[in-house]
C-alpha cells in the first residue's frame, strides 16, 4: 500500500531514482513508527521499573536511528559515478546496513550488562493494564513494519531493508516474550525481569552478529548466485557462432551495478569484423540490463582431427583423475622436435592440483606419438 501511495513508477525497480524512493519511504515510515514506540515504551519502562521493557524501548530508539541511516544510505548509494569513484556509490547501502547491525550488537551488550545487575539485585516491578495495552500496540505496529520492510526488500532486492526486517522480526519476538513473561510474573508473583532482559539482550547480540557476517560478505566480495551466473551463460551461448565460454567473472559494486568479464570461444574462421559485430551485439544486450560486460575472444580450430583426438584423450584422462577438473583454451603448436600442448585447467578452490603434478599425471597416462609432448598448463579457479 505504501509504495503505491508514495512511490511514483514503483514497479520500475531498476531505476535508481525509484530505488532511492523505496529507501526514503521505508526510512520515514520507520522514523515515525519507531519514535512513537520509543516514547510509549520508555514511559512504561520507567513507570514499571522493568529492565526488559527498557531494553525494548531503547531498541526502538536505535531502530529510529537505523531508519535515519537507511535514508542516508540510499541517498548516498544513488550518487552518480565520478572521477574518484568510477564504479558508483551503490555499496554505501551495504556499509550503512553494516553500521545498523553494529549498533544492534552494541545495544545487546549494553543491556546484557544491565540485565545481569538486575538478576543480582532484583527491583520491584509495577505492572498494570496500561502496560499490557502498550505492549500489544507495540507488537501490532512492529508486525506492520516487518510486512513493509520485507515487501520493499523483495521489490528492490535490498540487503539493508532485509536486515531491518530481520531486526523488526526479532523485536516482535522480544516484545511478545516480555508480554508473556509479565503475565507469568503477575500470576505467580515472581520476578524474572532480569533473566528475561538477559535473554532478550543475547537474542539481539546473536541476530546482529549474524547480520554483520552477512553484510560483510558483499563488501569483501563473494561468489555470485547460481541463478545470475546461469542466466548470463545461457544468454551468451544462445548467440550464433558462440561455441563455449569460460573465465566468467562477476564484480558487484552494489545492487544493479555489476561488471562482468568473460572469454567466449568462436570458430577461428570467423573474420575480425564478424567477431567484432558479435561482441557488440552481446555487450549491448547486457548493457540494457545494467550489466557491463567485457568479452575476450578465444578462436577455436574446428575440424582438425589430430587436435580433437589429443584434446579428447586429455579430457578423459583428467576426468578419471577428478570429475571436477575441466579444460579450455586448448591449443597445439607442432614442430619436428616436440609438440607443445597448451590449455587452461579449472581446479576447484578446495583442490591442490598444480601444473607440476598435472603434467606428471598426463605424461604417465597419455601415449605420445611421433614427437614428445610439452605440456604448458595454466591453473584457473571457478570464480562463478
Amino acid at each position: 500500500m505504501l509504495k503505491k501511495l508514495f512511490i511514483k513508477n514503483y514497479k520500475n525497480v531498476s531505476d535508481s531514482k525509484v530505488r532511492n524512493s523505496y529507501g526514503k519511504v521505508a526510512g520515514v515510515f520507520g522514523i515515525i513508527t519507531n519514535t512513537i514506540l520509543s516514547i510509549i515504551k520508555l514511559i512504561i519502562g520507567i513507570v514499571s521499573n522493568s529492565v526488559s521493557i527498557m531494553v525494548d524501548a531503547v531498541n526502538s530508539v536505535f531502530d529510529m536511528a537505523s531508519s535515519i541511516l537507511t535514508i542516508i544510505g540510499f541517498k548516498l548509494s544513488n550518487k552518480k559515478p565520478d572521477k574518484l569513484h568510477p564504479y558508483g556509490y551503490a555499496r554505501y547501502e551495504y556499509v550503512f546496513g553494516f553500521v545498523i547491525a553494529l549498533l544492534m550488537f552494541a545495544l545487546g551488550i549494553l543491556f546484557a550488562k544491565d540485565s545481569i545487575v538486575k538478576i543480582i539485585i532484583p527491583q520491584t516491578l509495577v505492572i498494570n493494564k496500561l502496560t499490557y495495552i502498550i505492549l500489544v500496540i507495540s507488537i501490532i505496529i512492529k508486525i506492520c513494519q516487518m510486512i513493509v520492510y520485507l515487501d520493499f526488500s523483495k521489490s528492490i532486492n535490498s540487503t539493508t531493508l532485509k536486515t531491518t526486517a530481520v531486526d523488526t522480526r526479532n523485536d516482535i519476538i522480544t516484545t511478545s516474550a516480555i508480554l508473556i513473561s509479565l503475565v507469568i510474573m503477575q500470576i505467580f508473583d515472581i520476578n524474572i525481569d532480569g533473566i528475561l532482559g538477559l535473554i532478550v539482550s543475547l537474542l539481539v547480540i546473536y541476530s546482529s552478529y549474524k547480520m554483520i557476517r552477512e553484510l560483510l560478505e558483499p563488501i569483501i566480495g563473494i561468489k555470485p548466485d547460481k541463478e545470475t551466473v546461469e542466466e548470463i551463460k545461457n544468454k551468451i551461448l544462445s548467440y550464433d557462432y558462440v561455441l563455449g565460454l569460460h573465465d566468467l567473472v562477476i564484480h558487484n559494486y552494489g545492487v544493479n551495478n555489476e561488471f562482468v568479464t568473460v572469454h567466449i570461444e568462436v570458430d577461428s574462421s570467423l573474420s575480425m569484423i564478424e567477431a567484432h559485430d558479435l561482441l557488440d551485439e552481446i555487450e549491448n544486450y547486457f548493457k540494457e540490463k545494467d550489466i557491463y560486460l567485457t568479452i575476450h575472444i578465444d578462436p577455436v580450430i574446428i575440424g582438425n582431427k589430430k587436435v580433437d583426438k589429443i584434446k579428447n584423450e586429455i579430457t578423459s584422462a583428467l576426468e578419471k583423475l577428478d570429475k571436477e577438473l575441466s579444460i579450455h583454451d586448448f591449443r597445439m603448436i607442432e614442430s619436428n622436435l616436440q609438440t607443445k600442448i597448451l590449455f587452461d585447467c579449472v581446479v576447484p578452490f578446495e583442490k591442490d592440483y598444480n601444473e607440476k603434478n598435472l603434467v606428471k599425471y598426463l605424461k604417465q597416462n597419455i601415449k605420445e606419438e611421433d614427437t614428445k609432448y610439452l605440456y604448458i598448463i595454466e591453473i584457473d579457479r571457478p570464480f562463478c
